[in-house]
């Protein structure tokens, strides 16, 4: 009779364990698959001729100062020596920030150069300035992992969490 109960006392805490098992797995289903729904396709060094008037760029982690610098065209990156930093704009409006340039991504950007460049008065600098028409991220795309491991996140496109 004891036996009989243990069993089922033991049955009833592997059924709900299982059952719980499989709630996580099916609340990390529900939240991967918005992550694998592409929203913005990266582009690969190889596709960067395809863009006229493209430049690459990175965030600056300055104080003050530029927010990127540039550090390649639709040829390819540029040596070290020939990095600077620049001054973005969409709308007349300074861009301070893209979508995880945070994580030191790097952006192929479609611009119009600003003759003239632009003047910052309060640091007293004078920068190359790009008025921006397009932005692709460059693969492989960085981003935080809170939940799972790096290669559960896709690395070729942007998805619905990163535009949140």
């Amino acid at each position: 009779m004891e036996g009989n109960l243990l069993k089922k006392g033991l049955i009833r805490v592997i059924k709900g364990f299982i059952v719980l098992f499989l709630l996580v797995i099916v609340i990390i289903i529900i939240y991967l698959i918005p992550a694998w729904i592409p929203v913005k396709y990266a582009k690969m060094e190889a596709d960067f001729y395809k863009y006229e008037n493209a430049i690459l760029i990175k965030r600056t982690f300055y104080a003050t100062g530029a927010s990127w610098k540039i550090v390649g065209d639709s040829n390819s990156f540029y040596d070290k020596e020939n990095i600077c930093d620049i001054w973005l704009e969409k709308d007349d409006k300074p861009i301070i920030e893209m979508l995880l340039s945070e994580y030191d991504n790097t952006y192929l950007c479609i611009v119009k150069k600003i003759e003239g460049g632009k003047y910052w008065e309060e640091g007293g600098e004078y920068f190359e300035a790009y008025k921006l028409i397009d932005w692709y991220p460059v693969y492989p795309i960085k981003r935080e992992t809170i939940i799972l491991p790096e290669c559960m996140y896709p690395s070729g496109f942007l998805n619905k969490y990163d535009f949140e």
